[in-house]
């Protein structure tokens, strides 16, 4: 039994369901913050936002894809537990801290002088 393809065949819908659901909440949910920090200008927000959506799915993705290259031999269903879930923690604390950066950063435009008229 290769339980390294098992693995694979329960990682990547769990892994997508996550990017996919995620993405759509920071997408949808986000775009209240740029249009308070860009002045409720409707198209460049629609657009900032777009662009957003796009870097996360293509960080994630290419993340996602570089964790099953470096995924190690599994011989059992142990490990093929224990590498799910350290390899799913990881990927969720990195869109943790992926957004709170985001949020860091869009806080810090919106205090500076940059953005305010």
């Amino acid at each position: 039994m290769n339980y390294n393809i098992i693995t694979y065949y329960i990682y990547l819908p769990i892994i997508s369901f996550i990017m996919v659901k995620i993405g759509w909440l920071f997408y949808k949910n986000g775009e209240v913050f740029l249009l308070n920090l860009f002045h409720n200008n409707a198209a460049l927000v629609k657009s900032i936002n777009n662009l957003l959506l796009i870097g996360y799915y293509l960080t994630n993705i290419g993340y996602a894809i570089i964790t099953i290259s470096y995924w190690e031999n599994l011989t059992s269903a142990i490990e093929m537990i224990n590498s799910l879930s350290k390899t799913i923690g990881k990927i969720i604390l990195l869109l943790a801290i992926m957004h709170y950066n985001n949020i860091f950063w869009l806080r810090q435009l919106n205090n500076s002088k940059l953005l305010n008229h």
